[in-house]
């Protein structure tokens, strides 16, 4: 992450009075506070809307598109194509978003509180660096947003989300997890790109026995986990320490170990049952036979059919 609030550049003119019209957007509001907003569309013409700053750290990942932030008139900043960006969004400050015409755009937000943040930080007792201290502090009119090319991680976590055809409590759960693995990733790269001696994921012995002890259970509930909160409250853990230590102990997020695991009893049943792929589907947790069809054809290089004529 980079540039910081070198990234705004003085507005050329004061904003006009424009209409303002609702973006096309989906909102999920998840546990804790947490809000996750999802964008696919392809507007005939500009969407302008006007977002009045809450006290929100936002995590914008963006696929395709191109969207100009005016805040209060005075700072601007294009967003052109695919973009990491960070955003502290004070009170009382205004933004005035632009998403323009005819590009096909898609991105994901997440919002957390200012509050919330520092309960995560605390909670791991994370040696935060200098820049993001300043980030999340420091409340003034002029806005604090770091802009990069996004990292493959979290280009592959945005593209899950925004593409996931989950309905019901299982969209939520997926929204849920991906949303906190992509907290993790950016919130890692922020740190790792404004450096302090001797930063690291702290991952104490006793957090490896809470972690192995989160695997075992997923390993028989893998089916139909528990939401993150439960998993972190369950087992003394904060949300970090559980997204961010099981990837760093087992090399995959909660999300994937789980449908890894359902992916391989499909597998078994294809293989030693009479089942049809809509049965085996359900019974694997897959909110249908399409869905269960794709993940594991990208799992496994063919077709569930395949396996079962094997």
């Amino acid at each position: 992450m980079h540039n910081l609030v070198d990234t705004l550049r003085p507005a050329a003119t004061p904003s006009p009075v424009i209409p303002l019209d609702a973006a096309p957007m989906e909102m999920l509001d998840l546990s804790d506070g947490i809000r996750v907003a999802l964008q696919q569309y392809r507007a005939p013409e500009d969407v302008t809307s006007l977002i009045e700053g809450e006290d929100l750290f936002k995590l914008h990942v963006q696929l395709s598109g191109q969207r100009i932030l005016n805040f209060e008139g005075r700072h601007e900043i294009e967003i052109n194509g695919a973009s990491t960006a960070v955003l502290m969004h004070d009170a009382g400050v205004n933004k005035i978003e632009r998403l323009v015409a005819n590009p096909f755009a898609q991105s994901i937000t997440v919002y957390i509180g200012r509050n919330r943040i520092w309960q995560y930080l605390e909670e791991e007792k994370t040696v935060v660096s200098p820049a993001l201290h300043s980030f999340i502090v420091r409340k003034r009119t002029r806005p604090r947003l770091a802009l990069a090319a996004p990292a493959p991680e979290e280009l592959s976590v945005a593209a899950a989300v925004i593409n996931s055809r989950r309905t019901g409590a299982l969209r939520r759960i997926f929204a849920e997890a991906k949303a906190m693995e992509l907290f993790c990733l950016i919130l890692d790269r922020f740190q790792a790109e404004t450096p302090v001696a001797g930063f690291r994921l702290r991952v104490t012995e006793r957090d490896r026995r809470r972690l192995a002890e989160v695997r075992d259970l997923l390993s028989n509930q893998f089916v139909d986990p528990p939401p993150i909160h439960a998993l972190a409250r369950q087992f003394g853990l904060n949300r970090n320490k559980l997204c961010g230590g099981f990837l760093y102990l087992y090399g995959f997020s909660i999300y994937d170990f789980c449908r890894n695991l359902r992916l391989e009893k499909a597998r078994q049943l294809l293989l030693h049952s009479d089942l049809s792929v809509a049965q085996i589907a359900n019974t694997a947790g897959f909110a249908s036979a399409s869905a269960f069809s794709s993940s594991f054809a990208r799992q496994f290089g063919h077709a569930p059919s395949r396996s079962r004529r094997s």
